[in-house]
C-alpha cells in the first residue's frame, strides 16, 4: 500500500532526525541548519515522491534506492570479506576496501540488468537502453552509495560515536542502515523525476 509506504517512510525521517542526527551533527551548530534540510529531509522527500509517482505504474520504482543499496552492501561485504586487501580510507572506515567497492559494482550492474526485465519504467529509461548505459549509471549509482556510507562513517568518528542508534539491535541505529539509501534517493528522483 502506498499511503502505507510513506507513513513508515516518514517514521524514519521523525526517528532519524530527532533521535540519530542530532549526535552526528550538533544542532546549536549552523552545519546543522546547513544540512539538516538536503541530509536526511531531502533524501526522504525524494522517496515518498517517487512512491506516489510510480507505486501504481511499477511498484519496483519506489523501493529501487532501498534494494539498489542493500545489494550494493551485500556485494561490497563479501567481496570486501574475501579479497579486501586493499583500504580505501582506512582512518574514516578501515572495514572499506577497492575490492569491496568492486563488489558494491558488481552486485548493482547483475541487478539492473535483471530488473530490467522486470520494470516497465527501467525498460523505458534512456539510462537502460543499452548494456554500456546500465553498467555506466551502475557505477555511479553504487560509488554514490558507498559516499553515503563513508559519510555516516565520517561523522560517527568526528564525533566518536560507535552506532548511529540502537534501534535495531546488531544493526546499530535507522542512519547506519539507511545511510546509502538516503544519498541514493536524490539520484534516482533526478533519474526518474516525471
Amino acid at each position: 500500500n502506498s499511503f502505507l509506504f510513506s507513513i513508515f517512510l516518514l517514521e524514519i525521517l521523525v526517528i532519524a532526525l530527532f533521535f540519530e542526527w542530532p549526535k552526528l551533527m550538533p544542532i546549536n551548530t549552523p552545519l546543522f541548519w546547513l544540512i539538516t534540510p538536503w541530509y536526511p529531509i531531502l533524501s526522504v522527500a525524494s522517496l515518498i515522491y517517487l512512491n506516489h509517482s510510480y507505486y501504481a505504474i511499477d511498484k519496483i520504482i519506489p523501493i529501487y534506492p532501498i534494494i539498489i543499496a542493500w545489494a550494493s552492501d551485500t556485494g561490497s561485504f563479501i567481496l570486501g570479506k574475501t579479497y579486501g586487501k586493499h583500504k580505501i580510507c582506512p582512518t574514516i572506515s578501515p572495514g572499506k576496501s577497492w575490492e569491496g567497492l568492486l563488489g558494491g559494482i558488481t552486485s548493482v550492474t547483475l541487478l539492473n540488468f535483471f530488473l530490467k526485465s522486470h520494470s516497465i519504467v527501467l525498460q523505458n529509461n534512456f539510462f537502460f537502453k543499452h548494456p554500456i548505459s546500465i553498467i555506466a549509471v551502475s557505477v555511479f549509482l553504487a560509488v554514490f552509495g558507498f559516499l553515503g556510507d563513508i559519510f555516516i562513517s565520517f561523522l560517527k568518528r568526528r564525533q566518536n560515536v560507535k552506532d548511529t542508534g540502537n534501534l535495531l539491535p546488531g544493526h546499530g541505529g535507522i542512519l547506519d542502515r539507511f545511510d546509502a539509501v538516503f544519498f541514493l534517493s536524490v539520484i534516482v528522483l533526478i533519474l526518474f523525476f516525471r
